[in-house]
């Protein structure tokens, strides 16, 4: 009786070991550097490019972004997100995020831009940048955005194969 006794506590605990001590999806994390240029926008989408380096990893991407009108603070309401990498090639869909004024002037004004990618096939994205407009005043004085930088960071959670 004692032997079963231990036989069934040891069962017990090597089943539980293998249950609870193996994660039901394992994950990692990378995050990239980003850099880039605006190359298309209207008043509520805007389309990027540019490089992406994280430690072990140097890339090319794309987004492209939909928002609400640009005021002191907008909605992000949907987009696509591409990185294509010497080690990993990701894509999603933003699925929200939101853009803050930080500072504005006619030629200089700053966004703080968040948000979360979808990726296909499995897997999150959380990006934090700046993005930065450089206009101009033109005869009538409107100011014409004439150029617009983006640079920060975007964390991917990847699901380990």
């Amino acid at each position: 009786m004692f032997c079963f006794r231990r036989l069934c506590m040891s069962v017990s605990i090597a089943t539980a070991l293998t249950v609870f001590g193996t994660p039901a999806s394992a994950q990692s994390q990378v995050t990239y550097s980003l850099a880039g240029v605006e190359t298309a926008a209207t008043s509520t989408q805007g389309t990027f490019v540019g490089v992406a380096l994280s430690a072990d990893d140097f890339a090319t991407w794309a987004a492209v972004i939909q928002h609400e009108a640009l005021d002191d603070t907008a909605s992000i309401t949907g987009g696509t997100f591409a990185l294509n990498g010497g080690v990993r090639d990701v894509q999603g869909i933003i699925t929200d995020g939101e853009i803050v004024r930080l500072t504005g002037s006619c030629r200089k004004e700053t966004f703080a831009v968040t948000g979360d990618v979808l990726l296909v096939g499995g897997g999150s994205g959380e990006f934090n940048v700046t993005l930065t407009h450089y206009g101009r005043r033109v005869p009538g004085g409107k100011c014409v955005t004439f150029f617009a930088t983006v640079e920060g960071l975007i964390t991917f959670t990847l699901p380990v194969p």
